[in-house]
């Protein structure tokens, strides 16, 4: 399976420091670089989410897409961060159920590689703080 090194770059803000756009003026939030809010045109600005917050719901994947055969099950999770937004991503270090109203943190994990190429793709995944 062969990685994008354009798509891995276009995405880092979010992908790697969890990283979003916001209309100051009517608040909408956008996941990719958008310069000027679609709905109000207002500028945007760059603002970094908090890495921590709390899982809400979960789900475990145990029939993963092509090239992630060596990752199976997949956890996969809802959580609502510090600030009251809400994202969905991986969850790692699963070593038993997660339950939800757990303390979660963000923590940078590696995706995947190609061979070919030799580049690594890294995404942000959420895991269980212990008590």
């Amino acid at each position: 399976m062969e990685i994008s090194p354009a798509a891995v770059w276009r995405e880092k803000p979010y992908r790697y420091r969890l990283e979003v756009r916001r209309c100051p003026s009517c608040k909408r939030v956008f996941r990719e670089e958008v310069t000027h809010c679609p709905r109000c045109g207002v500028e945007t600005v760059r603002e970094r989410l908090p890495w921590r917050g709390k899982l809400l719901a979960w789900t475990k994947i145990c029939q993963v897409p092509e090239g992630f055969e060596d990752q199976a099950p997949l956890y996969v999770g809802l959580v609502e961060l510090e600030n009251g937004e809400r994202v969905v991503a991986r969850l790692t270090d699963v070593m038993e159920e997660p339950k939800e109203g757990s303390e979660v943190q963000a923590v940078l994990r590696k995706v995947r590689a190609d061979g070919e190429t030799g580049l690594i793709e890294y995404a942000l995944f959420f895991r269980v703080i212990p008590k």
